[in-house]
């Protein structure tokens, strides 16, 4: 027989596992009709009775999460109002599961917004935006074109780390893609670095891979505001792929040109 000890670790293992494949749910044996449940959790007590505590949000339809999130993000005034709409979302993925809402880092409003996909590892356990290796590298790069954390924006699309660092799928994006073009629209750079496929999916509108957007400026159209995007292989792959970083090179000298045009005014 396995000792209680044993017992916990594999318990604890199993757990782990679990949340590596990406689960994010549990069931029991028994079926509930949650629409039910949820009409029940939205009728107001008697006075009386003490008010339960919130219900997790009920499920809705996968268009209509993502309606209520373009409402949500085009309802805020500012980016910190912006922040607080987007921690409360009740649709919004991964929120439950995350320890940490990390919504960015640098300067709030600033002429150059860099955005990754989402939070790592590190970043989970540190509850710090942007302080893993893959960081680094990015603020190696903004140095390289006279930026730092003081004078330049860093933003996620999903301000939580997905189970497994996993990669976004479409209709999570959708979901919090009006959150990131409403902070684009509010903050008004000049110039977007998009790391990586869900990135640039989300802020140039567009289904083509990143591959294809590479090496080319781009209007990226939020709302009243317009700023130039250059798109970039994600954070980690340029990590692990020194073959990646001269395009990426090439690609940080048109970002600096771009943005000593828009100083002057010239004409791209």
């Amino acid at each position: 027989m396995s000792s209680p000890l044993e017992t916990r670790a594999a318990l604890l293992a199993l757990l782990d596992w679990y949340v590596e494949s990406g689960v994010d749910l549990a069931l029991d044996e028994a079926p509930h009709d949650r629409y039910a449940d949820s009409a029940r959790a939205n009728v107001a007590p008697p006075a009386a009775m003490e008010r339960p505590r919130p219900a997790a949000a009920p499920m809705v339809a996968p268009d209509e999460a993502i309606r209520a999130a373009e409402q949500e993000a085009a309802d805020a005034r500012d980016l910190d109002d912006l922040a607080a709409r987007l921690a409360d979302f009740p649709h919004a993925p991964f929120r439950d599961m995350a320890q940490h809402f990390l919504f960015g880092a640098g300067a709030p409003s600033a002429r150059l917004i860099a955005f990754d996909a989402a939070p790592g590892a590190t970043e989970e356990a540190s509850g710090e935006a942007f302080s893993g290796l893959s960081a680094k590298l990015l603020d190696n790069m903004l140095t390289a074109i006279g930026f730092d954390r003081s004078s330049a924006s860093l933003a996620y699309v999903s301000p939580w780390r997905p189970p497994g660092d996993k990669a976004l799928t479409p209709h999570e994006a959708a979901i919090f893609a009006p959150f990131a073009r409403r902070r684009v629209e509010l903050a008004r750079p000049e110039v977007l670095l998009l790391f990586g496929e869900t990135p640039a999916r989300v802020m140039l509108a567009t289904k083509e891979p990143a591959g294809k957007l590479r090496g080319k400026i781009h209007d990226a159209r939020c709302g009243a505001h317009v700023a130039r995007a250059l798109v970039f292989s994600s954070l980690e792959a340029m990590l692990n792929g020194a073959a990646l970083k001269p395009a990426a090179w090439r690609d940080l000298r048109r970002v600096a040109e771009t943005l000593e045009r828009a100083a002057t005014g010239a004409q791209p």
